[in-house]
């Protein structure tokens, strides 16, 4: 099962559009820093929102 939706975008098991970009940051993240979130991410700034230009 593909979770790839086209170049840059993935979907989460919940449904969730998210960058491929910002999905990478986040792992990364996880695998440098086990705890980073352990304590939950309020104030973290994850939840990007689209903004269309044109």
């Amino acid at each position: 099962k593909s979770r790839r939706i086209h170049r840059g975008l993935f979907r989460s098991n919940n449904g969730t559009l998210i960058n491929a970009d910002l999905n990478g940051a986040y792992q990364i993240m996880k695998k440098v820093f086990p705890n980073v979130f352990s304590e939950g991410i309020e104030g973290v700034g994850l939840h990007p929102i689209r903004v269309n230009i044109a």
